[in-house]
């Protein structure tokens, strides 16, 4: 196991097996909860990761060493990683579906030969078809519980991202996602705005929210910069707002703001030409980065930008790079609705307004350009933010005792 094992005064320790299509070293919000989960879980219980190779965004930029770096995660004997011959990272939605299909598979294979030896299986959505693999086709054992993970309401998000079609297949999957919420014994969300419409399908089932969070060692405030700064950081994909992340960065060329966007993804190459193109003079792009290299990279800076495409999935969802902003202590700006709405307007750690236009964006960037004492008490209250939700140290207790109730 990872470390040393603590002494655990809550109960004697568990045998949880941890199943997710994304783990360390791979960068991105998913791999990165569950690197967390592993070791913070791994300090009172007995805790295996089954998971894929690290291919996210791209398999060839783990072949370099920083990516690796988390020594005791490198020499643990604790993750299993299954050799896929599909391609998860495939253009088409039926090269997605054949990859998803076989990791099913493989895992379904796993779960029904050593499930006994678990008292918890933690498996996580977006991908519907591992928690099925998980849940069904197989003897339910009462010794075992059954917890699911819903970080994305998966298949309402594939059908709003305007490339991918579902229509035909779209009345199976909210089957199929109804049933994977009766078939769980117990829902751990990362979103707030998730707890009603799973309560809808499933109205008895106990939900935990556990939020992306910090490790208390990645937490490190800072000055604001001398020159005003926005970053971006992150995936640029289908979900994301594109052709407003284009306007935001005309907008802020213009007025001669400096922007750094730490991007990958589908959409992220295309942004990157774009840039080049037009040869922007205050808008950087920049290669992907670890961890700690990017959470550096945005402490240096004075604005967090967060921008997602206007449908009722994803502005209603908690992205990881809000979550960074707070943690690294500077102002969210983004066009989001629901829950991280609420929670950045009420905590006042930046601005917040769904369907925000890109114009709005920009007098929100100049507001706080503009007016120093704002910026401060935004920094101010993200300390405060950060301590309440967003502390692993604090959270993992939490989900402790909702895994042994």
């Amino acid at each position: 196991m990872i470390g040393v094992r603590q002494y655990n005064p809550k109960g004697d320790p568990m045998k949880i097996l941890l199943i997710t299509q994304n783990f360390y070293p791979e960068i991105g919000s998913g791999a990165n909860r569950f690197k967390n989960l592993y070791t913070q879980l791994s300090k009172n219980h007995e805790v295996t990761v089954l998971t894929t190779q690290p291919t996210y965004p791209n398999a060839k930029m783990y072949k370099d060493d920083k990516y690796w770096n988390e020594p005791l995660i490198n020499q643990s004997r604790d993750i299993m990683r299954l050799n896929m011959r599909s391609n998860k990272q495939g253009r088409t939605m039926a090269s997605r579906m054949l990859y998803y299909l076989e990791l099913a598979y493989k895992v379904r294979t796993y779960i029904r030969k050593y499930q006994h030896e678990y008292d918890a299986v933690y498996v996580t959505t977006p991908n519907i078809f591992l928690p099925w693999a998980t849940f069904f086709f197989q003897k339910k054992l009462k010794s075992t519980k059954r917890i699911l993970e819903v970080r994305d309401l998966w298949p309402d998000s594939v059908r709003d991202i305007e490339k991918i079609n579902i229509d035909k297949f779209y009345p199976t999957l909210k089957f199929m996602e109804k049933m994977m919420y009766r078939k769980a014994d117990r829902i751990v969300i990362n979103n707030e705005g998730f707890r009603t419409h799973i309560a809808k399908m499933a109205p008895l089932k106990s939900q935990l929210f556990i939020p992306n969070a910090f490790t208390s060692n990645e937490v490190g405030f800072r000055q604001p910069p001398e020159d005003f700064k926005v970053i971006y950081t992150g995936n640029i994909g289908f979900a994301q707002s594109y052709d407003q992340l284009i306007q935001v960065a005309h907008m802020l060329e213009e007025r001669q703001i400096i922007f750094n966007v730490i991007g990958y993804g589908v959409n992220a190459h295309k942004f990157n030409h774009y840039i080049k193109k037009h040869n922007f003079k205050y808008v950087h792009t920049h290669e992907e980065k670890s961890r700690s290299e990017c959470l550096d990279m945005i402490r240096h800076h004075s604005i967090q930008l967060s921008l997602l495409k206007e449908s009722d999935v994803f502005l209603n969802v908690l992205p990881g790079k809000i979550i960074d902003g707070i943690g690294c202590g500077i102002p969210v700006v983004t066009n989001l609705g629901g829950y991280t709405n609420s929670m950045i307007n009420t905590y006042k750690v930046g601005f917040a307004k769904e369907k925000a236009t890109a114009a709005e964006i920009i007098e929100a960037i100049e507001n706080i350009k503009d007016n120093e004492q704002l910026e401060a008490s935004y920094r101010e209250n993200s300390r405060a933010l950060l301590d309440e939700k967003f502390l692993w140290e604090n959270n993992i207790e939490k989900l402790e005792k909702f895994l042994e109730s």
